[in-house]
């Protein structure tokens, strides 16, 4: 029936391939990845730098053809989202070519393999009540998905944070000790020759 149809496609665009991952762009340099895609179906994907520097990158994403179907310049941060038009393998290009030192930290997320044909399904006039709320609940899906990807991003952003302060209040206390046992020292010392110098008086 058209209803399990849809219920079929809405649960293809939920779990449609995600890829998520983070690496570097050393200074200077460009990192690249490919992705097969078919004709019509839906290729999105977003992006941020965590750390390094100034907080920018060069974004493009190339069609089979060579056709950059999407492209940023300096941006910290953005997403993308389109249907192939040909099949074949798309390449998504991260560009740390302006920076002369410090290499860019990135986190990023790419979605492959939703229908173009969905779009027409969705049209609200067209979907009697179980495929409207068939619809919903696919939404509802996604929103949750999305969410808990945020929320992963977020607690590891969280977790860096609370490393890097570690180890700074280690560096802190061995350094504290230092000072410390070095003032001891020097009274101890201080207070040594004083008596001395009484003694000889």
């Amino acid at each position: 029936s058209f209803a399990r149809r849809l219920l079929l496609f809405a649960l293809s665009q939920v779990f449609a391939p995600v890829i998520g991952f983070g690496f570097t762009v050393e200074a200077g340099g460009k990192t690249c990845f490919d992705e097969t895609v078919k004709s019509s179906e839906r290729v999105s994907g977003d992006w941020r730098v965590i750390s390094g520097g100034v907080l920018d990158l060069d974004v493009e994403v190339t069609s089979p053809t060579g056709e950059h179907v999407y492209s940023a310049e300096r941006e910290a941060a953005g997403s993308f989202a389109f249907f192939a038009t040909d099949s074949g393998t798309y390449v998504v290009c991260f560009s740390n070519a302006r920076a002369t030192q410090a290499a860019r930290e990135v986190s990023a997320k790419i979605t492959v393999g939703e229908q173009g044909d969905g779009v027409e399904l969705a049209k609200a006039e067209q979907l009697a009540p179980l495929e409207d709320r068939v619809k919903r609940l696919h939404t509802s899906m996604i929103s949750v998905r999305d969410l808990q990807d945020q929320q992963r991003e977020q607690d590891e952003e969280r977790y860096r944070v609370t490393s890097q302060t570690r180890r700074w209040l280690l560096w802190f206390t061995v350094l504290e000790a230092f000072v410390l046992v070095a003032v001891s020292l020097w009274q101890i010392l201080y207070l040594k020759s004083f008596f001395e110098v009484k003694r000889v008086v």
